[in-house]
């Protein structure tokens, strides 16, 4: 079972004592930003509902039910995966197969169904049907970074549990824990105050790149670097899109005169989008005609992210 981590621990508590009294629903999905343990949250509950000789604080992890978990054997037990970029209609229809029948370690059967918002509308359907009839004993729970993405209809039939990770606080007494660098101080806002995927920047050392490129960003949008030297230095990073936009959230979130406002997103949304489709040369064209557009735009004005 992935950790269960500490900005997750009210909400699982609520989950467990719903399903002491027998009152926890059949189909749930656990919703939120990437990188706050939503598919920790879930494996914690299955192995809960699994689990023989549960404890106050979760499965027992030494029943012959939470050894086979833990070995990824459990017959009970089907993690939903897809080979594609989408879940088709034919894993959903696996699950059908998984929930029909008893479970064989005589208790629950459980689904986990990581990114469901990739459902086709196919495989929505199907599932559809499985939710309008949930079979005793069978416990579905849907993650998703994008619950509006989710069709209405799945929605209307499945309890959702909003998972954040709670103040910033508590999410950077954690970093602190788990990594022995300081903490950049732009860092959680930027992650959208998600703890895992803010360590993960922090132990690839892309944290420290990111840092270099606000800096960058600032001299050149002051005046202080040339935009030749600009472009090179930041064609082809890392998460170049992502931290660029946030740099321009950040200055947008001063006094701005709205058609301004509007033209830079404008001129923003449109690179991004053409980004995805522009390699090699016409990269670094691409980004020299964003770095002129925006130039005007935000010249002499004071980065927030500094302060």
């Amino acid at each position: 079972m992935a950790e269960l981590y500490p900005w997750l621990h009210a909400k699982f508590k609520q989950l467990q004592a719903l399903a002491g009294n027998d009152q926890l629903a059949h189909a749930l999905v656990f919703s939120g930003n990437a990188g706050i343990g939503k598919r920790a949250m879930a494996e914690a509950l299955a192995a809960l509902l699994l689990c023989k000789t549960p404890l106050l604080t979760g499965a027992c992890g030494s029943c012959k039910s939470c050894l086979l978990r833990l070995a990824g054997n459990h017959a009970d037990l089907l993690l939903l995966y897809s080979d594609t970029q989408h879940i088709g209609v034919d894993a959903v229809r696996q699950l059908t197969r998984f929930t029909q029948g008893a479970a064989q370690q005589h208790g629950v059967k459980v689904v986990i169904i990581p990114a469901a918002d990739t459902m086709t509308e196919a495989a929505a359907n199907a599932l559809l049907k499985t939710l309008e009839e949930p079979p005793a004993g069978c416990y579905i729970m849907l993650i998703t970074q994008n619950y509006s993405q989710l069709s209405a209809t799945i929605r209307s039939r499945c309890q959702q549990w909003q998972l954040s990770a709670g103040n910033a606080e508590q999410s950077r007494q954690w970093l602190s824990q788990q990594h022995n660098q300081p903490l950049p101080p732009f860092l959680l806002e930027y992650c959208q105050g998600s703890p895992l995927k803010a360590l993960r920047l922090l132990k690839t050392n892309t944290a420290d790149s990111l840092a270099s490129v606000l800096t960058l960003l600032d001299d050149y949008f002051s005046g202080q670097l040339e935009h030749n030297s600009a472009v090179k230095q930041l064609d082809g990073t890392t998460e170049l899109a992502g931290i660029l936009g946030f740099y321009l959230r950040q200055r947008l979130s001063t006094p701005f005169e709205f058609q301004r406002q509007h033209t830079l997103l404008t001129a923003y949304q449109r690179w991004c989008r053409d980004a995805t489709q522009i390699i090699g040369q016409n990269s670094a064209l691409a980004l020299s005609g964003l770095l002129t557009e925006l130039t005007p735009l935000l010249h002499h004005q004071e980065a927030k992210w500094k302060s």
